[in-house]
């Protein structure tokens, strides 16, 4: 095995001596041949290795050459290379690329080379004009496209970069770098479908693609298909356990897909998805307990498995009895107790991070209601200001005009008038809320202002006939309307088939 090695060595040797002294004569007898030049430069490049005299010898042929045929690419090219790699003298192997590109602008690697030294010494505007150029001169000059796309990427110039990507390509269809950047293009243009292809694409190229997945998870989420973006994050978690971006984005697709099931009824798989949620949450703390979204998420799943955590029997196989039916009340009402108090600390930590951001204040009202709500003297205590209420102001006092915040100083206030007063001035900050006109009408219905309550009612079911409670309404407003038993009846159905939880009542 070895000597054969030594042999076919020699072989090769021999060869390239012959070749290097049928070269050399050559060039005795025609010394003003560029093509002789340049293939003894060449010969003397590719069999020569690593060698710097070779190096040398091949970079004197290739000076020859390109001074006798001005128009060969290929020895500016070799010369660029030589003056990067073996001499460190940049300004010179920029001149030969430039020039290499200028007579060739297909060549991808004087192209690259040339694009590396412009960018590591910072002339970003140079190697644009560069690439543009190639571009310009040469439908295949491929890598000048991919550049550009960069480029346009870089600067968030998302349509040049589209237009760029997508001709770099049809030049190198394998390549994953591409797909990926032209996903990320369409995302931020808003093209969603275009998007989640173009990462399916790298993806299938290069399944280790964690910002693939990653943004395909997020497109996933932002359209609704919360399973698709579920299995997405899985994915990127399996490559990169402790990447906080994937975590973040599980712990929000097991939340959009948990509050799906409860809209359907399914509320003991909804709050098996907030436990995993909310484990994904507490782990992505770990990680990065300095960003407050993070925080903000994990207090999101705990409120809303406080409020749709359901009860259970217990033990089937135990007698159900009075003890046992008490029993299970408390361990539900102390869950949830215990989920609301761990919405509380994760709002006041992201707050506390973040105490600018006027929705956490919000956030930490409607958790102290809920808490409040959970207290037997609940709605008996008369304080002129509930610690909710304060904190829903807090949040107006960062941003009076956003009518959600007076929506929810509407719903956590416990005077009538006030509640009266905010919900109409968010109607007056956004006269198509929907859910504004619901509980003004809810309101009314308590105040016996049955005629207004209506109109109200009306209003919200002209704005969102999607929404459940003017549904419920209309049926708990029988008696006022004098409807039949079965429009009343139609009425609560409706309700209850759009949210089939206990949300409300009158």
């Amino acid at each position: 095995m070895i000597a054969a090695l030594f042999q076919q060595e020699k072989e090769e040797d021999e060869e390239f001596r012959a070749q290097l002294t049928h070269l050399e004569e050559s060039v005795e007898d025609h010394p003003e041949d560029p093509s002789l030049r340049f293939n003894l430069g060449l010969l003397l490049w590719e069999k020569g290795g690593q060698f710097k005299e070779f190096k040398e010898k091949a970079a004197e042929h290739f000076v020859i050459s390109a001074k006798l045929n001005p128009h060969n690419a290929a020895a500016f090219a070799y010369l660029g290379h030589y003056y990067s790699r073996f001499t460190a003298d940049s300004q010179r192997a920029l001149k030969c690329y430039e020039r290499a590109i200028t007579l060739n602008p297909d060549d991808s690697e004087s192209g690259e080379s040339l694009c590396d030294m412009l960018d590591h010494s910072g002339k970003e505007t140079l190697e644009q004009a560069v690439c543009g150029e190639a571009s310009e001169k040469s439908p295949r000059a491929f890598w000048a496209f991919r550049r550009l796309g960069y480029l346009h990427l870089h600067h968030r110039r998302w349509s040049e970069a589209v237009q760029s990507l997508q001709h770099a390509i049809r030049g190198y269809p394998t390549c994953a770098d591409l797909w990926e950047a032209l996903g990320l293009a369409y995302q931020r243009l808003g093209m969603f479908t275009a998007a989640t292809k173009s990462y399916g694409r790298a993806i299938e190229l290069d399944d280790t693609r964690v910002f693939a997945l990653v943004e395909s998870g997020n497109i996933f989420l932002m359209i609704g298909s919360f399973r698709k973006g579920v299995e997405q994050f899985q994915r990127a978690l399996e490559i990169s356990p402790q990447n906080v971006s994937a975590n973040y984005g599980l712990a929000s697709g097991l939340l959009g897909l948990s509050k799906e099931c409860m809209n359907l009824g399914a509320f003991k798989w909804g709050a098996s998805l907030l436990e995993d949620a909310g484990k994904v949450a507490e782990v992505n703390g770990q990680l990065a307990g300095n960003v407050s979204c993070i925080w903000k998420l994990h207090g999101d799943i705990q409120l809303t498995y406080a409020k749709c955590f359901p009860w259970t029997k217990g033990d089937h196989s135990a007698e159900f009895d009075v003890d046992t039916f008490e029993a299970s009340i408390f361990s539900w009402k102390q869950t949830c107790h215990l989920a609301a108090m761990s919405a509380k600390r994760s709002y006041q930590r992201a707050l506390h991070l973040v105490p600018w951001q006027a929705n956490l204040y919000i956030d930490i009202g409607i958790t102290l209601d809920l808490i409040s709500s959970m207290n037997e003297n609940y709605g008996l205590d008369l304080y002129p200001w509930q610690l909710s209420e304060k904190m829903a102001l807090g949040g107006l006092s960062l941003e009076g005009d956003n009518y959600e915040f007076w929506l929810a100083l509407g719903c956590l206030s416990g005077h009538n008038a006030m509640k009266q007063h905010a919900l109409i001035r968010g109607l007056q900050l956004d006269v198509s809320s929907a859910v504004a006109w619901s509980y003004l009408g809810k309101l009314y219905r308590e105040e016996d202002e049955k005629k207004l309550a209506r109109q109200a009612f009306d209003c919200a079911r002209s704005v969102d006939p999607s929404l459940a409670l003017p549904w419920a309404g209309m049926a708990a407003d029988a008696n006022a309307r004098e409807p039949t038993t079965d429009e009343a009846f139609e009425s609560c159905l409706r309700a209850v088939q759009i949210f089939p939880m206990l949300f409300f009542h009158f």
